[in-house]
Order: C-alpha cells, then sequence, then structure tokens
C-alpha cells in the first residue's frame, strides 16, 4: 500500500504545476454549475423563468445556450480536474491532514467529494456527447429505496443524515470564523476587495450548508418512518423553500448565497493556495 501510494507522489510530484492549472480550472468549473443553480432559483424568486435545479439540471440547462455542447465539454475537463484534486488530497495528503481521527475524516470527506464530482463529469460528457442525458428526478428516493431494503438500512440511512447535518454545521461554522481565509493567498489583493471577497465567501458556504442541513434533515425523518419516498435533493430543498411561509423571499435568499458559492469558488481558481505535492 505504501509503495503504490509512493508511486502516486511520485507522479504528482513530476506532474505537479499540470495538476495546479487543472485543480484551478477544477475550481473554476465547479463555480460555473453552483452559480447556474443560483441564477436559475433567483430569476424564480423574482419571478422569472427561472427553475429549482441541482448540479445535474444546471449542466442540460448550460447545455441549451449556444455552443452549449462546447461549453459542457469545457466542463468535463473541470470538473474531472477538480475530482482528481480531491482524490489527491485523499490519497496523497499534500495538505498535511495525517492519519489521526480528524485528519482521516476529512481525508475521507476529500475522497466522497472526488467521486461525486467524477460522476458529475461523466454526466456532463454523456449530455455533450449525446446531445442530452436522462436526469432521475427521484434519484435520491430511489438511492435511499436501495439502503432501505439493506440489512440495518434505516440505521443507515440515519447516519447518513447525521454526517450531512454534521457537515452543514461545519459549513456554518467555517462561515462564521472565516477560516478559509486561511487557504487563500491575497497577496496582490487591496483590503477592501479581501474583505468583500471574505463576504461573499461566508454568505456562499452558509448557504450551502443550509442545503446540506435541509437535506440532512429529511434524511432522517426517513430513516424513522422507514419511507424513502421522503429524501430530497438540492432541487427539491430549494423547492421546499419556496413553499414556506415567506418562501420567495427565502428562496431568493438562498439562490443568492448559491450564486455567492459559484463566485467564491471562482475566487479559490484564482488565489487558493494549491499544494499539489510536498
Amino acid at each position: 500500500m505504501s509503495t503504490a501510494r509512493s508511486k502516486v507522489e511520485r507522479a504528482s510530484h513530476q506532474v505537479a504545476p499540470g495538476l495546479e492549472a487543472l485543480a484551478r480550472f477544477g475550481y473554476a468549473s465547479k463555480g460555473v454549475v453552483y452559480g447556474t443553480v443560483g441564477v436559475l432559483a433567483l430569476s424564480l424568486a423574482l419571478g422569472g423563468q427561472g427553475s429549482t435545479t441541482d448540479t445535474r439540471g444546471a449542466l442540460l440547462r448550460l447545455q441549451d445556450l449556444p455552443a452549449g455542447s462546447a461549453l459542457l465539454w469545457l466542463l468535463v475537463v473541470g470538473l474531472g480536474g477538480y475530482a482528481l484534486w480531491q482524490l489527491l488530497r485523499a490519497v496523497v495528503d499534500p495538505e498535511h491532514q495525517g492519519n489521526e481521527a480528524r485528519g482521516l475524516v476529512k481525508r475521507a470527506g476529500y475522497l466522497v467529494s472526488g467521486v461525486v464530482y467524477l460522476t458529475l463529469a461523466v454526466f456532463s460528457a454523456r449530455a455533450a456527447a449525446q446531445g442530452s442525458a436522462s436526469r432521475n428526478q427521484n434519484s435520491e428516493a430511489q438511492a435511499a429505496s436501495q439502503v432501505l431494503d439493506l440489512p440495518g438500512g434505516q440505521v443507515l440511512l440515519g447516519v447518513a443524515g447525521m454526517v450531512l447535518l454534521a457537515v452543514a454545521v461545519r459549513q456554518f461554522y467555517k462561515a462564521y470564523g472565516a477560516r478559509f481565509m486561511e487557504q487563500m493567498a491575497f497577496t496582490d489583493v487591496g483590503a477592501q476587495y479581501r474583505g468583500t471577497l471574505k463576504r461573499i465567501g461566508q454568505v456562499g458556504i452558509s448557504a450551502r450548508g443550509l442545503l446540506l442541513g435541509i437535506v440532512g434533515v429529511f434524511l432522517l425523518v426517513a430513516a424513522w418512518r422507514d419511507q424513502a419516498s421522503i429524501v430530497i435533493g438540492t432541487s427539491e430543498a430549494l423547492a421546499w423553500l419556496r413553499e414556506q411561509p415567506a418562501g420567495q423571499f427565502l428562496l431568493g435568499a438562498v439562490a443568492l448565497g448559491t450564486l455567492c458559492y459559484g463566485v467564491w469558488c471562482v475566487t479559490q481558481a484564482l488565489y487558493r493556495r494549491i499544494k499539489v505535492t510536498d
């Protein structure tokens, strides 16, 4: 195992400049996707022709733009690059998270993130190649149904909900303390501009935490009731916000926050410290 990791480390060192560029392009691509989710939801909240959707739905909407297929191919490269960066953070550990419990939890999160964005890159490639791609509106509920069919399925689904809630709480904590600024290299950015970017990051990360928390709560309820149909994703979480009292305002606020998260991802593409190897 250590030999395989050493080989990965040596290979990473040899191609470090290219990997860094790919990781930055990945952050920018991620920003485009989340920015699209935010813009569509904000348009709906303001009475326009927008919609509540998730990252896959955002990709399909981007495909409808002029030269949409070319844009999707660029996003394939970017999302794949982001997935590779997350997998390197998990396996090679260039940021020295370590092998203690806290570090292993973070690295496990990077691994999950890498897999998620790799599947999103594959979805984007399929849509670009075929001109369309099937997007199951109830994919989260179907996955939850498969989990509930397993021995101890309710417990597993409940654990998944608790994990999402823990991630959501960490997002709020991260936003409140602005610890994410430690990862940035704003050497050529003025103090006022830096403060604006900090606020954008805080709003964006908080909005992402809120959506994850809503999804986590629904997971817990589904586990408690042993009912997979209760499980929702990002699109349904945004739609749920719209159905609440003052729903248009709530949807608009979270949509604006999601747009800010997209802007923050692009900011990371420009200024984040990316350490591919030691």
